[in-house]
């Protein structure tokens, strides 16, 4: 719980920043008698400011959102064709409690490259993007930007097997955007133009994204090469707030279910051609289950230079994170059916992750056609956990009270130590730099818009585990036995270089028909030394050098019917069909490499989660869809197919019961789905309602490990576990009085298949439906209170789950075979404060 000290430090501490302005105050500085001032500026600068378009493309603009489980039987988003509100970002002293969790922010333009800044409008593009602005995030008060994505965005469901808010899988049309290494991840991450996919192997922290210095974020669909290395299901792309489109003072703190307390600040402003923005994130959770406190810290900072006159706009940035977390894992379905639903299997499972990053963004107006943008970045992330685990090689459990070296016996009958405590650090640095022109051309009456650019990321990783002969307590936590040393399983040093050369171009020979063309040179190596101990105690040199090279291309376009064949129809005039196909690849990351090898297991921070020359990853997708709006009704739809092929796809498998296991290619794999999006408005009322169908399959016939077999045999058409077929979300808000807002969101996910079941054999988990509701009241253009409640119904639901032993209850011959599930969090309200100055 955070202290009342350190909270009434930090108040005394922003109102102090706050008044920054006031010291600073001359023509162009933030006064409560300049709003009007404020305002203009901010509209006029908004597109030169942000440049993401050239001078004369200003003109442009896009389109106007019982207590156990039961299992079955084998036998919003704010999508950006939905977004028609008119209202520019957050100026918090400036707004009502209306405009503040507008839920339909305007879009003018989507980025279609990494770095901030460079974009066109909707229109122009195929594919079905998602964005959503940074004020959202205060209409929901999610811990975590996962939550948001989660609860509000067409195709994207939440596995979480780590059971900690902060660290979820994120699945997006089946692709992962996982924390845990050995996660099979395709999605890629932009943060400011920096890739933070972390180098080793792929994972993302979300944990280090803080929210609310979030200004927008954007989904991009399909295989893009020119997001580069990892985008085979899509990319996400969030920008940063900054002070001449954020001025002002935010602070808020709330506070409830779960020993919760979170307090956040942000505090940006400008003068003259200067501006500066800060916010930081101070959170604290005790948990609903045991040991499962929560303990995250984040800053952001930047300061920025922006010439209108030149069209010059650089800004440096810096973001720290400094976590705690504990990562529990799913439980046996029994142990949870008789102890309840906060019984963990087996701990403790703390983690420690700490960020630095340092971002430098500058771009230029060349000419009325040209525009050069360019980032430099530094990043440091240490990574280190703790895994209380059964012993990977237990076939029998006596009992608690058996000698501490004792507990168990192996699978030939002798006594053993039960457990094994796992520790493993992973430090990475990198730094890299990406370059890019822009060039926006007009030809009598047809225009083209190109980008072409080049980067390059380089990053030194150091990997140690291991671990330590360990009993078990009798409350499943591991406990050390005096006289067993540690056991050094792995230490591996490793370099990796990537390099990208890329191109996109736009051409639209008319008004309503746009031709889009991509092309990426990719380019990746990896050098690894070190040693590991293989399955007979033998130290193996690790050492190895791998080199791969992968030409991807995209080509589509969209076409407006009713524009082309002149069929004037006011309400449908921007009815847009689109097809798109795409490929992107990703090379096997050092951490993968390294873990290739069966003889030799590599022990990860998966906590019983249950995923030779790797080959690299190739992907191939094809959309098609429609899009529009109904005007009069305020109405935003959209409708969207696609299909990825997946090449090669890295797996990771268990090879008994603790986190070791090894990588594996996965011949063919096959996505595919359907996306139904809806939003609109009308007076007082905003809603979004969003479908997503989804079909994950193998392709090819192979055999698969997990905790219960070492040869699963797989099919062709077997689904691939934790992912839904079916997927339904909507969300409401309503203005009952001027300062009284209420909103409300409900999901639906279908039934899905355990993780470990290959073969789709056991019984599935059952679907589950979610709804949580929201409540602001404005006190005064000052304050602001606000409470929130989720899982209203207090519905018990699997989060994510897998099929395994549980050898605590299996007594004699390995265990009994049982679902492990993670249980998703119970009913839960809070309420908080917040002052806008």
């Amino acid at each position: 719980m955070i202290g009342f000290s350190r909270n009434l430090t930090l108040v005394i501490i922003f109102i102090l920043l706050s008044l920054m302005p006031l010291m600073l105050k001359g023509e162009d500085g933030l006064t409560a008698d300049n709003k009007d001032k404020l305002k203009d500026k901010e509209l006029a600068s908004k597109n030169r400011g942000d440049n993401s378009q050239s001078m004369k493309r200003e003109k442009q603009a896009a389109v106007d959102p019982d207590q156990s489980i039961a299992l079955e039987e084998n036998g919003q988003e704010e999508n950006i064709s939905n977004a028609v509100a008119k209202k520019p970002d957050i100026v918090y002293q400036q707004r009502t409690l209306e405009q503040t969790v507008s839920q339909l922010p305007e879009v003018q333009v989507v980025a279609v490259t990494p770095l901030p800044g460079m974009g066109q409008p909707l229109e122009n593009l195929p594919g079905n993007y998602q964005l959503a602005k940074g004020e959202t995030w205060l209409r929901q008060e999610e811990f975590s930007l996962p939550q948001f994505m989660e609860r509000n965005m067409a195709s994207v469901n939440e596995v979480n097997l780590n059971g900690n808010p902060f660290l979820p899988n994120i699945n997006y049309r089946g692709f992962a955007g996982s924390p845990i290494p050995g996660t099979p991840v395709g999605i890629s991450i932009f943060y400011d133009g920096v890739r933070i996919n972390e180098p080793f192997t792929n994972n993302i922290l979300w944990d280090y994204v803080p929210q609310l210095a979030v200004s927008s974020m954007e989904v991009v669909p399909g295989s893009n090469p020119i997001y580069g290395q990892n985008t085979l299901g899509g990319a996400i792309v969030i920008q940063t707030k900054d002070g001449r489109r954020n001025p002002g003072s935010m602070i808020q703190d709330y506070a409830g279910a779960w020993g919760t307390n979170d307090l956040e600040f942000q505090h940006g402003g400008y003068k003259g051609k200067w501006d500066w923005f800060l916010s930081g994130n101070w959170f604290s959770q005790e948990g609903w289950r045991q040991q499962s406190s929560s303990y995250v810290k984040q800053l952001f900072g930047k300061v920025g230079y922006h010439d209108d006159t030149t069209g010059t706009d650089i800004h440096l940035e810096y973001t720290g994170a400094d976590n705690l977390l504990n990562i529990l894992g799913p439980t046996p379905l029994d142990m949870l059916q008789t102890a309840g639903n906060s019984m963990i299997y087996t701990g403790p499972n703390p983690q420690q992750d700490n960020l630095n990053l340092v971002n430098l963004i500058a771009s230029q107006v060349l000419t009325e056609e040209w525009t050069i943008g360019a980032n430099a970045y530094f990043r440091e992330s240490d990574f280190s956990f703790n895994n209380g685990n059964i012993a990977n090689n237990v076939d029998q459990f006596l009992g608690f009270n058996y000698p501490l070296d004792a507990q168990a016996l192996d699978q030939n009958g002798m006594p053993i130590p039960a457990g094994e405590w796992d520790f493993g650090n992973i430090n990475q640095t990198g730094a890299g730099a990406r370059i890019q022109a822009q060039w926006d051309k007009k030809f009598d009456t047809m225009e083209n818009y190109m980008v072409a650019g080049a980067s390059f990321d380089w990053s030194q990783n150091i990997f140690n585990s291991g671990f330590y002969p360990a009993a078990m307590g009798p409350n499943y936590n591991n406990i050390t036995i005096p006289g067993f040393p540690f056991q050094q399983q792995f230490v591996v040093p490793g370099f990796s270089d990537f390099v990208g050369l890329y191109l996109t171009d736009t051409f639209s020979p008319t008004p309503w028909f746009h031709l889009t063309g991509a092309l990426r040179d990719n380019y990746a190596q990896m050098i690894i030394g070190g040693f590991g101990v293989d399955n007979n105690g033998q130290t193996v040199s690790l050492s190895a050098a791998e080199r791969f090279h992968q030409l991807t291309p995209a080509a589509g376009f969209t076409f407006q019917p009713l524009r082309a064949f002149s069929l004037v129809d006011p309400q449908m005039e921007d009815l847009t069909f689109y097809f798109n196909y795409s490929e992107s690849f990703r090379a096997p990351m050092p951490g993968e490499i390294v873990g290739a090898n069966p003889a030799i297991p590599v022990i990860l921070p998966i906590a019983q989660l249950g995923d030779p020359a790797l080959a690299p990853v190739l992907a191939q997708t094809f959309e098609s869809g429609l899009r529009g709006s109904i005007k009069p009704a305020s109405l935003s739809w959209a409708l969207s197919f696609y299909r990825t092929i997946i090449s090669n796809n890295i797996v990771f498998q268990n090879t008994g019961h603790s986190s070791a296991g090894f990588f594996q290619n996965v011949a063919a794999e096959q996505n595919q789905g359907i996306e139904i999006t809806l939003s609109g408005n009308y007076k007082k009322l905003g809603w979004f309602a969003n479908w997503s169908f989804l079909e994950a399959t193998f392709q090819a016939e192979l055999f698969l490990e997990n905790a219960i077999s070492t040869s699963v045999p797989v099919f062709p058409g077997n689904r691939l576990p934790n992912l839904p077929e079916q997927m339904f979300k909507a969300g409401i808000s309503y203005q009952i009085f001027p300062r009284w807002l209420i909103s409300a969101d409900f999901q639906y996910y279908s039934s899905r298949f355990l993780y470990g079941d290959w073969a789709n054999v056991y019984p599935m988990m059952r679907g589950f439906s979610v709804l949580n509701i929201q409540s602001y009241v404005t006190i005064n253009k000052y304050v602001q209170l606000f409470a929130f409640a989720t899982n209203v119904f207090n519905e018990f639901y699997a989060g994510a789950g897998m099929i395994s032993q549980n050898v605590f209850t299996g007594a004699p011959n390995g265990g009994t075979i049982v679902p492990f599930i993670t249980p998703g969090s119970p009913f839960g309200i809070w309420g908080g404060l917040r002052v806008t100055f």
